[in-house]
C-alpha cells in the first residue's frame, strides 16, 4: 500500500517551485502526510580543478542564509511545513535527505538541459528519476492539474504485463483509490501476440490477434481487480512502442497522471541509454510518477 508519511518538494527556485509545493502540498492533505521543501546550494566551480569559487569568500553561508530565507517566504501560506536548506550537488544532497526524514515520495518539476547538452546529461529531475530509492513526481510547468480538488481524474499506467507484486501497479491503484480516478492501463504491443501465450485460436490472421487482443485485456483486467481490488479500470493494447504510443495515448485520454516504472542501471548506461521513463517526462504533457523496481 503507498502511503507517504513524509513528502519532500525539491525545489531550485525556478518559476514553477510554486507550483512543486502547491502539488506536495495538495498530495499531504491527501495522504496525512508531512510535508518538507528542499533547496540544495550548488557550489560553483572556476577554471582552476577542484576549486569552488565561493567557498575562497564566504558566499556559500550567505547563499544558504538566502535560501533558507525564500523557503520561508514560499511556504508562509501554508502550515506546518518544514524548510531543509543543504549545500552540494541537488541529487546527492536529496538522496540524503530521503535517507535521514524517512521520506516516502518526492515532488519536483521538469525543466534542465535541452539539445545535445540533454541527449549527453540528462536534466537533474531525470537523473532524481534514476538514482531516487523513491517514488518522484514530476509536474508540468503549467501546475493546472494539481491545484484543484478534482487533480488526478485520469490515472495512466504504462505496464508490458501484469504482475501483482508489482508496485507500479500498487502505487498507481493506490492515487486512483485516494483521488477517486480512473485507472488506465496501456499495454504496448511491440510485436503481435504469440497464440501459445493464452488458448490456441484458429482463424484468419487478423481474427486471431483481435482474440488474443480481447483476451488479453480481460485477463488483464482480471488480474488488477485481484490484485488491487475494485475501480473504475480501462484497459488499452495499442501496437508500437512505449516510447512512441504513450504521448499520443496521453493527449487522447487527457490523462492527469502518468505512473511508470524506472530500473536503476549501471552509472554509464544511465547516462547514455534512454527509456520509457525518460521519453515520458520529456514528451508527455501531463504529470509524471517514477516508480522505482528492481532491474
Amino acid at each position: 500500500m503507498f502511503d507517504p508519511q513524509h513528502i519532500v518538494c525539491a525545489v531550485d527556485f525556478s518559476p514553477s517551485s510554486e507550483e512543486v509545493v502547491h502539488a506536495g502540498h495538495h498530495l499531504a492533505r491527501a495522504f496525512d502526510a508531512r510535508l518538507s521543501v528542499f533547496h540544495a546550494v550548488t557550489a560553483a566551480h572556476d577554471r582552476y580543478p577542484g576549486t569552488v569559487i565561493f567557498e575562497r569568500g564566504g558566499e556559500q553561508n550567505d547563499l544558504m542564509a538566502a535560501s533558507r530565507r525564500y523557503l520561508e517566504e514560499l511556504v508562509a501560506p501554508l502550515a506546518q511545513v518544514a524548510t531543509i536548506v543543504a549545500a552540494g550537488d541537488p541529487v546527492d544532497r536529496l538522496s540524503d535527505c530521503i535517507r535521514e526524514t524517512a521520506a516516502g515520495l518526492v515532488v519536483a518539476a521538469r525543466h534542465g538541459f535541452s539539445g545535445f547538452q540533454r541527449v549527453l546529461l540528462g536534466s537533474v529531475v531525470e537523473r532524481m528519476a534514476r538514482q531516487l530509492t523513491i517514488p518522484l513526481l514530476v509536474i508540468s510547468r503549467s501546475g493546472a492539474q494539481v491545484r484543484g480538488q478534482s487533480a488526478y481524474r485520469k490515472v495512466v499506467v504504462a505496464c508490458k504485463s501484469i504482475d501483482p507484486s508489482d508496485p507500479v501497479l500498487a502505487i498507481a491503484a493506490a492515487i486512483a483509490r485516494r483521488f477517486d480516478a480512473g485507472l488506465y492501463l496501456l499495454h504496448a504491443m511491440e510485436q503481435p501476440l504469440r497464440p501459445e501465450i493464452l488458448e490456441p485460436t484458429d482463424g484468419p490472421y487478423g481474427e486471431v490477434q483481435a482474440a488474443l487482443q480481447d483476451r488479453l485485456r480481460q485477463k488483464m483486467r482480471e488480474t488488477v481487480h485481484a490484485t488491487v481490488g475494485a475501480l473504475r479500470l480501462s484497459v488499452d493494447l495499442t501496437p508500437g512502442p512505449a516510447v512512441e504510443v504513450l504521448p499520443d495515448y496521453i493527449a487522447e485520454q487527457q490523462a492527469d497522471l502518468l505512473v511508470v516504472g524506472v530500473r536503476h542501471h549501471h552509472r554509464l548506461a544511465q547516462l547514455l541509454v534512454g527509456s520509457t521513463t525518460e521519453a515520458a517526462l520529456r514528451q508527455t504533457s501531463c504529470a509524471v510518477l517514477t516508480v522505482p523496481t528492481k532491474a
